[in-house]
């Protein structure tokens, strides 16, 4: 009921300017998307399903950056989900490495939930029918993106090194022979892939500010990954880790696997032969 007299009291103000530039339809329904494949459960979609559309609160963030940082920030909520999102459009120089960090189009950066503000003032309303959404997501289901060509052998490259110098560190011996893994699709709003090692029982993140096809991702910066145990670094809730963020939750790992072993695509490797 809060969230509707929201609606209703500031509907004049959220609809008195148009979306912020870069900001389309598209956009939000490709995030809307990310968000359903990666953040929601059918509890989320109840509201939106009574009402009939989604309903985004947007504006731009206008934060103290650098000096040359042209990076720009969006604010965005779901209010009838009580989540909200910033996504960043990077656009700044690495001195150090000559190398110029910029995205085509905004990428989420970070995914809250809590309350929606109460006094919206300045942001703008956008809504779309649920139904559109639906419709937009069965013409892109087969439409998915996987890392191929020069970025794949990156890919594989890092993920040896950072492997054997994870076992290293053990001192265990990895799996040897022939190794089976799984890519979650490249998002268009997420500069974050995952990998599933069946082989090994391990998930591996690789999450930047490059976006993910930029050559100068892997040539001049080198890919980094983060690898989880799945047995070892999986719990309930992470009340069971405070202060680590080195655990998963059983509700993450499922989403994880779902992305990676039902949306996403099969490799089965041969390591090179010891040197």
């Amino acid at each position: 009921m809060k969230t509707l007299l929201l609606f209703a009291l500031f509907l004049p103000a959220l609809n008195a300017a148009p979306l912020p530039g870069g900001v389309d339809e598209e956009l939000l329904m490709q995030t809307t998307i990310h968000l359903y494949r990666w953040v929601l459960d059918e509890n989320d979609l109840d509201q939106v399903m009574q009402d009939k559309d989604l309903v985004y609160w947007v504006r731009e963030l206008k934060p103290e950056l650098d000096e040359g940082d042209r990076s720009r920030m969006l604010e965005i909520w779901m209010p009838q989900m009580n989540l909200q999102l910033v996504m960043r459009k990077a656009d700044y120089e690495i001195e150090k490495m000559n190398v110029h960090v910029k995205n085509k189009h905004f990428k989420i950066a970070n995914i809250l939930r809590g309350l929606p503000p109460e006094s919206p003032e300045g942001f703008v309303e956008h809504r779309t029918p649920y139904a559109d959404i639906e419709a937009f997501a069965f013409a892109q289901r087969a439409q998915a993106q996987y890392p191929e060509g020069k970025f794949l052998e990156a890919l594989r490259a890092a993920s040896r090194t950072h492997l054997l110098e994870y076992y290293q560190e053990r001192g265990e011996e990895p799996p040897s022979g022939q190794q089976r893994v799984f890519l979650s699709p490249i998002s268009p709003v997420s500069n974050e892939i995952w990998i599933f090692w069946e082989t090994g029982g391990k998930l591996l993140r690789l999450s930047s500010d490059f976006d993910l096809e930029d050559p100068a991702h892997w040539e001049t910066k080198g890919l980094a990954l983060k690898i989880f145990d799945i047995r070892e670094q999986t719990v309930v809730h992470l009340s069971e880790a405070k202060g680590s963020n080195a655990y998963m939750t059983r509700d993450q790992v499922g989403r994880y696997l779902f992305n990676c072993l039902v949306l996403g695509k099969k490799l089965d490797l041969t390591p090179p032969a010891a040197e």
